[in-house]
């Protein structure tokens, strides 16, 4: 206050060092050491500064005010979010904390071994704050694999320092996978019998099994693949052999199990995963996500039985988890001279450019409880590696050509004055020439084409200045967005509004796709790829994630500068520019310090609009630049994606998507025979895009042919072979729960051992059917409810007529309104 002696006053001056180093125009000064003994000379000389340091401070006994409540912040947003919050970053410090944990116990009764000092000073390095900070979506620094290896060298070395054993999770980090000789050369087909007929497995990966595994020995295994399956055959004792050995060891029941680690784990850091064996709990070297078990009590004669499939969970107390999450069908596997599994890609996860980690154990069990047996044989040593090809077949719906030259935001955007951004021919660098958008039965693709492109930065997705978002807007619901991602300072006009937004960077970490309904953001689903070389980006997003009606969405596509210290990851278009800053904007508003200039520098647009659209902001009015975006034009109808999801003794379910919204027809004819296309035998389909039929009345053991027919394209044939034996088991209905929404909404979802249809009843009232037994994975959202008590009944067949049902309470008590006249959309419950 004024009048009072400064001199007992101080004020704390600290510089965060990268930022006054690297990022400012000293940055190449010999590491900013000129401007730090500048700063500190023009303190020291000032007339009325004192430079101190805080110890100097407190020895001149000047009675301080005592701070009872120091406030939980930090300076960014004044929130810990940066280093907490996300699963990664929970992980690390759930791990951080069992370490130390680990450490206390051990001091407490050896206070005096030697190691003890090491190891506190390993976990004092593990508990900076940098660590946590790389961890998670909302910061990258194009190395965080490297950072996440120093952490765990960091906390590997507690344990190593007091000579316990390591955690599963950190151990075996760099074990490269093994060889296969051959590998995988192509698609391969083989009958699920047990019988392994000559050149039935060549082009599939094969991997010896050099450890002996006593009386369940393993001598090799193969993996390969078709465009819906992995196959898998396991050349190990076979179960006859297995029925000759007498033991009067307590573990008498063989069990053969293959686990497969997170699709796409980079590294050890994925929850609810496993990484010990079942039986045996020996480490498998992986995160292990889905462990598939050939099911001994179901083996027919002739040698074919069903897979189970288990979930992990992670750890819960002092044992892993593992949950049944389906089974296969009959067939699904089958033991003769081998073992022959068919799992489907969607069952462990998997989709075109996955990759996961396998290893296949063999076990002697007394009961099917955790831990109760011992492990005979894991191969191969080294964990096998799978990667799955892109075998899609891409059908392109829009190409359309962006204007050139218009980088300049709202028409007068410039250059930041770093040499970084310097191109052969003067810019270029967020300049989109093309759009190319694609179709697959599994994933939509954004193939943009720029004027200019460059890597200098080395990240890992392949391009260094861009960042690119996409906004989907799937029509009309209750819950899509106008507000723009974070960073872009814009929005989308209110018909526009998002359902769900992509954002990209070449930086890993900064990929995330995020959800209006829920608010979600997830990385998964979502490849990011830069090529230098034909100046492209390449967005491939699952359908999971963006929708599948991808012809009839609109698009708003958004790029700027790439900032992998900015908010949201974008680079700040100021009044003026400066070395990492575009110029040609406007500042904040002096008023609430906000940014209301927009950082996008161009938009895709079939026709002109750019720059009125990034030019309507007003700062004094506080208002943001509101943007619209690209309707897909009309496409040629084409077939794509036809499979066959299931066959049963008498019946099959196929599917199929096409490009336009049409009923479509499919006719099934005995293999050899020709279709008549008569109207009477024919099936037709509901008018849409995505397809599925149930072909029943089929003969057992015959193979059939099924024609599948739209308006001006071609028929698309798909072949199948009916199985030789009656399914009456139906499927279980597992993991069902309702989600009670915030606005009164409810989301049900469940999981059935094979694929099969939907039926719910609310309170006896029907409010969603799907007739076709397509799915494994279940979920269903329903209208607004009204506040109260409900029960949810859930039926659910398989292609065989089979059904199961399973029922859930849940209570409403959102309080909204809710009108009753309302109806008429997929999800709106029926009177």
């Amino acid at each position: 206050d004024a009048g009072e002696d400064p001199s007992e006053h101080l004020l704390t001056v600290a510089l965060d060092g990268e930022n006054w180093m690297f990022m400012s125009e000293f940055q190449h000064q010999d590491n900013a050491r000129p401007f730090m003994a500048e700063w500190y000379s023009r303190l020291a000389e000032h007339p009325t500064i004192v430079t101190t340091t805080p110890s100097e401070f407190l020895t001149k006994e000047t009675t301080l005010p005592e701070i009872q409540t120091i406030g939980t912040g930090s300076w960014i947003d004044g929130t810990l979010r940066t280093w907490a919050g996300e699963e990664e970053e929970s992980l690390a410090w759930q791990r951080l904390v069992e370490a130390r944990q680990a450490l206390v116990e051990f001091e407490e009764s050896h206070p005096n071994d030697p190691g003890l000092s090491a190891a506190w000073e390993s976990l004092y390095i593990a508990e900076g704050s940098d660590w946590y900070w790389w961890y998670g979506l909302d910061q990258d620094s194009g190395y965080d694999e490297n950072w996440d290896v120093l952490f765990k060298v960091h906390l590997s070395n507690i344990y190593r320092a007091i000579n316990l054993d390591l955690p599963p999770y950190l151990q075996d980090l760099w074990t490269n996978p093994a060889v296969a000789d051959p590998a995988a050369t192509g698609i391969v087909e083989p009958m699920i019998d047990g019988v392994a007929l000559p050149g039935e497995w060549d082009g599939a990966a094969r991997y010896d099994a050099p450890v002996s595994g006593g009386n369940f020995d393993i001598e090799s295994f193969y993996f390969g693949y078709d465009a819906s399956n992995v196959f898998f055959r396991v050349d190990a004792t076979t179960l006859e052999e297995l029925a000759d050995i007498t033991t009067d060891d307590q573990y008498s029941s063989p069990d053969l199990a293959i686990y497969f680690m997170q699709p796409n784990a980079v590294n050890f850091n994925e929850a609810e995963t496993n990484f010990r064996t079942y039986y045996g709990n020996q480490i498998l070297g992986f995160p292990s996500k889905y462990m598939v078990a050939f099911d001994f009590d179901t083996v027919r004669e002739d040698g074919r039985a069903k897979w189970n499939l288990f979930s992990a969970q992670g750890k819960v107390g002092d044992q892993e988890r593992w949950v049944l999450s389906g089974s296969s069908n009959l067939g699904g596997c089958a033991v003769d001279d081998v073992y022959e599994f068919a799992i489907p890609w969607s069952d462990i996860g998997l989709a075109p450019r996955y990759s996961t980690r396998v290893k296949v154990v063999t076990s002697w069990r007394d009961s099917l409880s955790y831990g109760d047996g011992f492990d005979a044989e894991m191969a191969p040593p080294a964990p096998a590696e799978m990667v799955l090809p892109d075998l899609e077949d891409w059908v392109t719906l829009l190409d359309l050509n962006d204007a050139v030259g218009d980088e300049t935001g709202d028409g007068d955007y410039v250059y930041p004055l770093a040499t970084d951004f310097n191109t052969p021919n003067g810019g270029g660098l967020w300049d989109a020439t093309h759009l190319t958008v694609r179709q697959s039965a599994w994933n939509a693709q954004f193939i943009l084409t720029m004027s200019e492109m460059t890597d200098i930065w080395g990240l890992a997705n392949g391009f260094s200045h861009q960042i690119v978002q996409i906004y989907v807007d799937q029509g009309e619901t209750s819950y899509g967005r106008t507000s723009m991602l974070t960073g872009a300072n814009a929005e989308v006009h209110p018909d526009w509004a998002w359902e769900v937004a992509i954002s990209g960077t070449g930086e890993p970490g900064a990929v995330q796709a995020v959800q209006a309904e829920t608010g979600s953001a997830s990385a998964r689903g979502i490849d990011v790829s830069g090529d230098v070389d034909a100046k492209t980006i390449t967005f491939t997003v699952s359908k999971d994630v963006i929708g599948s009606d991808i012809p009839n969405y609109r698009y708003i596509i958004v790029i700027g500068s790439q900032d992998g210290f900015g908010t949201g990851k974008w680079r700040d278009v100021m009044e003026e520019p400066a070395t990492w800053t575009l110029g040609g904007g406007a500042n904040p508003a002096p008023d609430d310090g906000i940014d209301y200039d927009p950082n996008i520098i161009d938009v895709i647009l079939d026709g002109e609009g750019q720059t009125a659209m990034l030019s309507s902001y007003d700062v004094a009015g506080h208002a943001y630049a509101q943007l619209t975006g690209f309707e897909m034009p009309e496409v040629p109808q084409q077939i794509f994606g036809a499979s066959v999801d299931t066959v049963t003794s008498a019946s099959a379910v196929l599917t199929w998507s096409t490009t336009v919204a049409e009923a479509t027809a499919v006719e099934v004819v005995l293999t050899g025979e020709q279709p008549t296309q008569s109207e009477g035998s024919q099936t037709w389909t509901v008018s849409g895009t995505d397809h599925a039929v149930t072909l029943t009345g089929l003969e057992a053991n015959t193979s059939y042919v099924a024609y599948i027919s739209a308006n001006e394209t071609e028929d698309v044939l798909l072949s199948f072979t009916t199985s030789n034996v009656v399914d009456n088991t139906p499927p279980d209905v597992l993991n069902l729960a309702a989600e009670v929404l915030e606005d009164g909404r409810v989301i049900l979802t469940w999981y059935t051992s094979e694929s099969a249809t939907e039926l719910i009843l609310i309170d006896g009232d029907l409010v969603h059917e799907d007739a076709f037994a397509t799915k494994k994975n279940h979920a269903f959202t329903t209208d607004v409810l009204a506040d109260g008590a409900y029960r949810a009944e859930i039926s659910s067949a398989d292609a065989s007529g089979n059904t199961n049902t399973s029922s859930v309470s849940f209570t409403v008590s959102a309080g909204a309104v809710v009108d009753e006249s309302e109806n008429g959309n997929e999800n709106s419950m029926d009177d």
